[in-house]
């Protein structure tokens, strides 16, 4: 038996990354072989990414999701999985704190987490903190700018990654947020992605923004509420 995708979803990073992981997840259970087609960001990591691909055989369509089957099945690492070629060397002791804004806006409003929430997740870990690394699509927003203000009156040291909002352009930061020693997240798929490879961290999520989408049923979220898994397992809820 041979699984697979014949073509990627037109989406982010983040959201391809998930879709890939599904994948393999499915064979991993079902014990066969994958394939898919070639997708944005995937030679970015070591290893036969495209597994059986081109397909010379028969196969079936892997039934792909997002983060509503990332627990299904707790058996395959997401770090042996996905390991990126050009890792980069971050000091020991960097928090990345990552702010989402551009399309959220239509999205979901909500998605784009108050100042409150940085501020006391901040707050909550300075003291194991020396340097922040601060990322994000929407440098305007004024939660990053009110972060970067309370950082500059504490005197703590960070620096800003680059400007991706340029879906083309956005590996750097990526790489940098896998080896980050914690991260202060969003609900972005690509900060989520970062945070469940390369380096193993001290993960903090919204639990306003948790338990809201638990609400709604969405099995993702509710895992976070759960504390995840040895994939992703969650710090704290602040």
């Amino acid at each position: 038996m041979l699984l697979g995708i014949v073509q990627m979803p037109h989406c982010g990073f983040g959201n391809r990354m998930l879709y890939y992981y599904n994948l393999r997840q499915q064979a991993y259970v079902e014990k066969c072989d994958f394939f898919t087609a070639p997708w944005d960001g995937y030679d970015c990591f070591e290893g036969n990414i495209l597994g059986k691909y081109p397909v010379r055989e028969p196969y079936d369509l892997a039934d792909l999701a997002l983060g509503e089957k990332f627990y299904n099945y707790s058996n395959l690492s997401t770090r042996e999985v996905f390991k990126l070629k050009n890792k980069p060397v971050v000091k020991d002791h960097t928090c990345a704190i990552h702010f989402r804004g551009t399309d959220f806006h239509s999205w979901n409003p909500n998605a784009i987490l108050d100042y409150n929430y940085y501020e006391q997740s901040l707050n909550s870990i300075k003291d194991n903190v020396q340097h922040c690394i601060l990322f994000s699509d929407d440098k305007n927003l004024e939660t990053y700018k009110k972060i970067k203000d309370k950082l500059d009156s504490e005197g703590l040291s960070y620096s800003e990654g680059e400007n991706s909002n340029d879906r083309t352009n956005y590996i750097n930061d990526f790489a940098l947020m896998t080896e980050c020693d914690s991260i202060i997240s969003s609900p972005s798929t690509f900060c989520i992605c970062a945070g469940f490879i390369g380096k193993n961290k001290y993960i903090i999520h919204s639990a306003k923004w948790a338990k809201d989408r638990a609400d709604k049923r969405d099995k993702f979220w509710s895992g976070i509420l759960q504390g995840g898994n040895f994939n992703y397992p969650i710090g704290v809820l602040v």
